[in-house]
């Protein structure tokens, strides 16, 4: 039970670096975006806030999966954008702008949303009489302290040194994803005595098909829900990363640290394995589409 702590503990360190690294990469333009582009923020919210978790739900109710599970494709769903969404909006030249001001104030939405989902999802699927349940406070306290005080603390420090700030930015944008695959690798391949979700090839095999359809329909929701909005090209494919790609860590977190279950995990392991890839085809994809018009 020690060595589970000690994952745990990584899980939070690494949550904690990722959100710092993303306050150094803010600035005041950052800010400015919210205001200056709301219609590109408020479409994207909205999808993600409301439209995903849905589609993340009726997803989960059809799988066939075990109950925890199906919370855990839910959990996901309601971890929004994180860094390497970022990263990958930086690689395919969308507007990184627009996606750094969405991921932070996902950051602060989270911490309403998810204890609020969560709680109704763990109604839905386990019942009133299941063991596990959702600490509404503890769960706010710790996602405030792993993501909001170090994204601040990033930002102060870019206030106070930007040189500093951006001569980290480029190595980080590199590190943190490995960083994040470090944490993955020991959940996957880790026993539940040492820290891991114990989970099998049967299973991830098993989980693959729903966790896949979730991330395909979130950006295709992104997508053409922005393409109605009648948002630039370059906001539509920004907007469908973000919402397609979610804070996997921030998933493990709140599964393994709060609920303690390596069941409600293994979702969000298995979409981290291929959500970076399926984003940037995805893009490429809709761009073919787009030339050959």
């Amino acid at each position: 039970m020690a060595d589970y702590h000690y994952i745990d503990l990584l899980i939070n360190v690494v949550l904690a670096i990722i959100m710092f690294g993303l306050g150094l990469s803010l600035t005041i333009h950052d800010f400015k975006q919210i205001f200056v582009n709301p219609k590109a923020i408020i479409t994207s919210l909205t999808v993600q806030i409301f439209i995903v978790p849905v589609i993340a739900y009726f997803i989960a109710s059809i799988s066939g999966l075990n109950p925890e599970q199906k919370v855990g494709i839910v959990l996901v769903s309601v971890c929004a954008s994180g860094a390497s969404s970022n990263l990958i909006t930086h690689l395919v030249r969308g507007n990184v702008a627009l996606a750094i001001s969405m991921t932070t104030l996902n950051s602060f939405i989270t911490l309403v949303t998810l204890p609020f989902i969560v709680s109704i999802t763990l109604y839905m699927f386990l019942g009133k009489e299941s063991h596990i349940s959702l600490p509404v406070i503890e769960t706010i306290s710790q996602i405030f302290m792993v993501t909001i005080v170090p994204a601040s603390v990033g930002l102060y420090i870019r206030k106070l040194s930007e040189r500093f700030a951006m001569s980290m930015e480029k190595p980080l944008k590199w590190i943190l994803p490995l960083m994040l695959g470090l944490v993955f690798t020991f959940k996957i391949f880790g026993g539940e005595g040492q820290g891991g979700s114990g989970i099998t090839f049967k299973e991830a095999l098993s989980i693959f098909p729903f966790v896949l359809l979730l991330n395909i329909l979130a950006m295709l929701a992104g997508y053409y829900i922005s393409k109605l909005m009648k948002l630039s090209f370059r906001n539509q494919f920004t907007i469908a990363i973000e919402v397609g790609l979610h804070n996997t860590a921030l998933a493990l977190l709140v599964a393994g640290s709060i609920l303690q279950s390596s069941e409600m995990e293994k979702p969000a392991l298995v979409y981290a394995t291929f959500t970076f890839f399926s984003a940037i085809l995805f893009v490429y994809a809709i761009k073919g589409k787009k030339t050959f018009k």
